[in-house]
């Protein structure tokens, strides 16, 4: 036969169209790659998991290792650890806590709360927000009096910092306050001193701050400035008290972080009882 020019040849039917041939071949092809594929997925995700596991026992580890030092603390200040009814019958050692951290300046206690804890003093406020009590390294860091203040709880408004951890140690307790059946019922805090006082300190004010606000004043000009502040600091109350407080008042501010909101703070403030 002549073939004409341009013409398509003719194919044989007896043999497999050279794209359908090919097509099986491909699709043999595409399969070790989907399987590759397929497993670097399945090393991704073991690799998130791993990491993230690893995070979460670091995380513990910490936890466990701060738990251990204030377990040990408490140990100290009371190696009797008997128990007494009246929380102003407790005896503190100091002479063992500043055997362990000549910066230990107090114990402060809030009953129903975790809150049971020595108070430290620094150079500065940033030292112990991230060391313990005992000096050791932890990001629980320590309940601290800021550096400002007088060690002896003398001035007319004392403030202690400390962290609020998610597994609800240190000052994450100051957060029950924010219920009001709570902060009715529990309006007591104890603050015991190297001298073996103990100071008694009854609750009047709870509320979220920023981060830099009037609350953190210590030094007032005058009397009337004080009592000023403290009229604006009951008012600010989430829940409103009727005491009646004075400028020869002193007042403890304890403050805490707030969840999710870097540039706030949860404050609770007590005025010492006579």
């Amino acid at each position: 036969m002549t073939k004409k020019i341009g013409e398509e040849p003719q194919r044989n039917n007896s043999m497999p169209d050279g794209n359908e041939a090919d097509r099986p071949q491909a699709r043999d092809a595409r399969k070790p790659r989907g399987k590759v594929i397929s497993w670097i997925v399945i090393a991704v995700a073991a690799a998130v998991l791993v990491f993230a596991l690893v995070q979460i026992m670091g995380i513990k580890s910490e936890d466990w290792a701060g738990e251990k030092v204030y377990n040990n603390l408490k140990a100290a200040a009371e190696p009797a650890g008997e128990a007494v009814a009246d929380p102003r019958d407790r005896k503190i050692d100091f002479d063992a806590l500043k055997a362990i951290n000549q910066d230990i300046i107090g114990w402060i206690y809030i009953p129903d709360t975790r809150i049971d804890y020595p108070v430290v003093i620094g150079t500065d406020n940033d030292y112990y927000i991230s060391h313990n009590a005992d000096q050791s390294e932890n990001k629980a860091g320590a309940i601290f009096l800021d550096y400002q203040n007088a060690p002896d709880f003398s001035d007319q408004n004392t403030i202690i910092y400390g962290h609020r951890m998610n597994d609800g140690s240190m000052f994450a307790g100051l957060h029950d306050y924010e219920k009001e059946d709570f902060f009715r019922e529990n309006d007591t805090v104890y603050l015991y001193l190297p001298d073996g006082a103990v100071n008694e300190y009854k609750v009047f004010s709870a509320y979220t701050t920023g981060a830099v606000d009037d609350t953190y004043t210590m030094g007032f000009a005058s009397d009337e400035a004080y009592k000023k502040y403290l009229q604006e600091m009951q008012a600010r109350s989430s829940f409103a008290t009727d005491d009646t407080l004075s400028a020869q008042d002193k007042i403890i501010t304890l403050s805490t972080c707030v969840r999710y909101q870097d540039d706030n703070r949860y404050v609770v403030q007590a005025v010492l009882q006579k």
